[in-house]
């Protein structure tokens, strides 16, 4: 066989060993902190106020494509490289939490918009501290947030800090910690909407589940 023959059938083998190792690595499954849409909060009344969500910062450790977890209670990570989140876990958390306070307070997030110059507007900054998914639980969301009140009357800023820790199955580690930071994440948007309701008087913790850690 000729030197040029045999370029066009080496070509072929290695291409066919590529695609035979593709065929044989895991499939990646991706997760998102969107609650599923039949069992999230019945929209409510519209306001005539909107809201503004603005982007969310997250811990570098936690903020991977792949979904971070926590063996035990030690400062260990094990990235799960065949289980990653759909989009950044900034993104993930701050489209979550707008769902749950538009659904929860009836105003249109206007995040990627210009509202009129008079339109009353609340801007909500949110900071995680801590995002954990420790294998057979807990899933513990930290955050501070403030609400900030644009053209309210009557309306006050508040800065708060509040902690949301909830079980999970150790038999069941991804899906069931996923699951688990969804429901931190809508707790955590209630929370956030009593503050604005309130008219940044006062922060009411959505359930039993949501510490306050104080408020100014």
């Amino acid at each position: 066989m000729s030197a040029t023959r045999r370029i066009p059938l080496l070509s072929t083998l290695m291409l066919s060993a590529v695609l035979a190792g593709c065929g044989g690595s895991p499939s990646v499954r991706y997760y998102t902190l969107q609650s599923d849409p039949e069992t999230a909060v019945r929209s409510v009344p519209r306001v005539d106020y909107q809201i503004e969500v603005a982007p969310v910062n997250v811990p570098q450790q936690a903020d991977q494509p792949q979904i971070m977890l926590r063996p035990g209670g030690d400062s260990a990570l094990t990235p799960m490289y065949s289980d990653r989140w759909s989009a950044p876990l900034a993104d993930e958390i701050r489209s979550a939490l707008a769902d749950t306070l538009t659904r929860t307070l009836g105003a249109l997030d206007v995040q990627t918009l210009t509202p009129a110059p008079d339109v009353p507007v609340w801007r909500i900054q949110v900071d995680v501290q801590r995002f954990d998914m420790v294998v057979g639980g807990p899933a513990r969301l930290d955050a501070t947030w403030r609400v900030r009140p644009l053209n309210v009357k009557g309306g006050r800023a508040l800065l708060c800090r509040s902690t949301v820790q909830l079980p999970a199955d150790q038999f069941n580690a991804v899906n069931s910690l996923v699951q688990a930071q969804q429901q931190a994440v809508v707790l955590l948007g209630n929370t956030i909407a009593s503050a604005i309701q309130s008219g940044g008087a006062r922060a009411t913790p959505a359930a039993e589940q949501v510490q306050m850690l104080g408020c100014t």
